[in-house]
């Protein structure tokens, strides 16, 4: 019960401020992709894929919220950094504990490159089967392949898929604000804290993701 609750908060912040406090894409987008790439070679600073292969988190946790705090600890990884690239500095990043471990997880999963493959294909282009796979899957009809409730535990969506619960807001509308990016990208996040999940997997298959945004799609042209 605490879980589906913690489900319904989560996704009523979401519809009233149009996005997850901590989206690991959002943050890598505004915080990082100035000076880095991932997988596209060097920027101003190193390129970041395979960056949680080369470091451990902690050290990525520590340098990412103070490299001059690390270069100063007589750090060898981090001093070596410092003179590959020409002795400066990267800008201390204010993010909350919660908001580093998402963009650690999003890197380690694939960060852009991940997305792109996901988003490649638009839900506008799903068959009538796997619309109702995604409505199976809303449902509960189906369970998901890596456990976690269904999402009418919490949420509704008029018209369609009629019973549902109440705790989250009416999903009928989701997929017309969010749009396939977006929404890929929430669905990827989950509800709430990733158990039993690993750090590094998403709540969701690429099929079983595909498939909720074909039929919450399918849900916007059923409720006009």
């Amino acid at each position: 019960m605490k879980a589906v609750v913690l489900c319904g908060v989560f996704l009523l912040f979401v519809a009233r401020h149009g996005s997850a406090a901590t989206d690991p894409a959002t943050t890598f987008a505004r915080k990082c992709s100035s000076c880095h790439t991932f997988g596209q070679g060097v920027l101003v600073g190193p390129d970041l894929k395979g960056a949680t292969d080369r470091h451990s988190r902690k050290w990525l946790t520590d340098w990412i919220s103070s490299s001059d705090r690390v270069i100063r600890s007589g750090d060898p990884t981090a001093n070596a950094l410092f003179s590959k690239f020409k002795r400066q500095r990267m800008p201390d990043q204010s993010l909350s504990p919660s908001e580093l471990s998402a963009l650690l997880d999003y890197l380690a999963s694939g960060g852009p490159e991940a997305d792109a493959r996901k988003n490649s294909r638009l839900a506008d282009s799903a068959t009538p089967a796997e619309i109702e796979l995604g409505r199976m899957l809303f449902m509960g009809e189906r369970a998901f392949a890596r456990g976690g409730a269904s999402c009418a535990s919490c949420h509704r969506v008029d018209r369609i898929a009629g019973a549902g619960g109440t705790l989250g807001p009416d999903l009928s509308r989701a997929y017309a604000r969010f749009q396939d990016k977006r929404m890929s990208s929430l669905l990827d996040r989950g509800c709430f804290p990733r158990v039993p999940y690993t750090s590094a997997e998403s709540p969701l298959t690429e099929r079983e993701s595909f498939a909720l945004r074909a039929f919450l799609r399918h849900a916007v042209k059923g409720t006009r």
